[in-house]
């Protein structure tokens, strides 16, 4: 099935970050206008998608995926992190290439640079070229890039390398030249340099970073009550290699989620529904991740697991110019380690890059759940999804007309009376609906 917000997304037409094409034959094409979006400010190419908007499908889509992908590896330089998608519905297949802004600017495909203009693709002039090389050279570099001065061969967790190269190359997301040497495989991620081992190296694949990276600990812990600082039944501290600290953390997430037995009218069975959506859960955690500031020892993960509601906090922000309610809508993808987030997205961890929060809302609202809260604080940002204990006061105190708006709009979205008379309250008068409270 086709997302939904791919199709709003579609349906907002061709634009600075969209791009439309009837099919995936010109891989060239495809090839520069992701260059041009990892050199400007991310953005989608639909494959499938005529230039008036209109789903047509390609044919091909499961082959199609693999040598696209392969191909776009291959042809652009830097290496860089994007995602290839396919979405099917009724036979009809569209392909997707989700790329965030680049942050190893230019990228080059075939010997030249090209950006995005409005809606076109172009080659970036003397100008923009000399703009771009400049500002990369006095930015400053980023953490995950550079060098882990203790970190040493023996220090590597040998297995984890080798599962990396192995599930990408079972998704089909990445073959690497050399499977069997680790630092071959290190390079071809761009966390082995002719500097020796980066940062990303470090907490990815060293068998215990911790003990140069005590803030890549993890805290989970389920609290007796819906109060942080009551008594807790459950507090451990793991650390490990990243996606082990991960999949330990979501493992211990999912033993604290309680199932919920329910029958459906007429039905003979009963459905059992966990308590929140495993989905939702496991992107979040993932953008914690992902997106948190390692460089402060005080930074970390932690996640809190309360009676009415899990929160997911982590050590970093919003990306400058992003806000908590841009997150229910198309928004430029600004992911804050990209060579960490490569191998969560290569290790099956990551589907859609720039999507999560989108992902996020979605499933809490398909679990009937309130919708989930992002906090931005100079400690960091806090990720809070509610169960159905945990719904908001308003929402109690809300008509029946109200909760169904509240449970279905996003964070900072905004809806006219007209809209909210005819999507939640089309069985009373205009004038009612407009008396019920904002």
């Amino acid at each position: 099935m086709i997302p939904d917000l791919i199709r709003k997304q579609i349906r907002q037409g061709e634009g600075v970050n969209t791009e439309f094409m009837s099919d995936a034959r010109q891989p060239e094409a495809i090839a520069k206008t992701v260059c041009a979006f990892l050199n400007t400010r991310g953005g989608t190419v639909f494959c499938g998608v005529n230039v008036h908007g209109e789903v047509v499908g390609i044919e091909g889509a499961p082959d199609t995926i693999h040598s696209l992908h392969a191909y776009l590896l291959d042809s652009i330089t830097p290496k860089a992190l994007f995602t290839v998608n396919v979405d099917d519905e009724d036979g009809t297949s569209v392909l997707s290439i989700e790329v965030p802004e680049g942050k190893d600017r230019p990228y080059v495909v075939a010997g030249s640079v090209y950006v995005r203009e409005g809606g076109r693709t172009r080659m970036a002039d003397a100008v923009r070229l000399r703009d771009m090389v400049q500002f990369q050279a006095v930015a400053a570099e980023r953490w995950e890039r550079r060098p882990s001065m203790a970190m040493e061969e023996n220090d590597l967790d040998f297995d984890e390398v080798q599962r990396t190269a192995q599930q990408a190359k079972v998704s089909g997301r990445f073959v690497f030249a050399a499977d069997g040497d680790a630092i071959a495989i290190l390079h071809a991620l761009a966390v082995y340099t002719t500097k020796g081992f980066t940062q990303a190296a470090d907490v990815l694949f060293a068998k215990n970073p911790a003990l140069r990276h005590p803030q890549t600990r993890v805290r989970v812990t389920r609290f007796a009550s819906d109060k942080e600082g009551d008594a807790y039944l459950d507090d451990r501290l793991l650390q490990g290699p990243l996606v082990k600290v991960f999949e330990q953390a979501f493992d211990m997430l999912s033993q604290h989620v309680h199932w919920e037995a329910t029958f459906q009218p007429g039905a003979l069975r009963r459905t059992d529904l966990p308590e929140y959506p495993f989905e939702a859960l496991r992107e979040g955690l993932v953008n914690a991740f992902a997106h948190r500031d390692y460089s402060g020892f005080s930074g970390g993960v932690a996640v809190g697991v309360y009676s009415d509601r899990i929160e997911i906090w982590n050590s970093g922000h919003f990306p400058e110019g992003l806000k908590p309610g841009d997150l229910n809508k198309n928004h430029p993808s600004l992911p804050t380690n990209p060579d960490i987030a490569h191998v969560f997205h290569l290790r099956g961890l990551m589907e859609r890059i720039g999507r999560g929060g989108q992902l996020i809302i979605n499933a809490c609202r398909d679990h009937g759940l309130p919708p989930p809260r992002w906090a931005d604080r100079p400690t960091g940002v806090t990720l809070t999804i509610f169960g159905r204990r945990g719904r908001p006061a308003a929402l109690w105190a809300a008509n029946p007309r109200q909760q169904a708006m509240l449970l279905q709009i996003g964070c900072g979205d905004l809806i006219r009376p007209g809209d909210y008379h005819q999507r939640f309250a089309s069985e009373v008068s205009d004038r009612q609906a407009r008396r019920d409270p904002s």
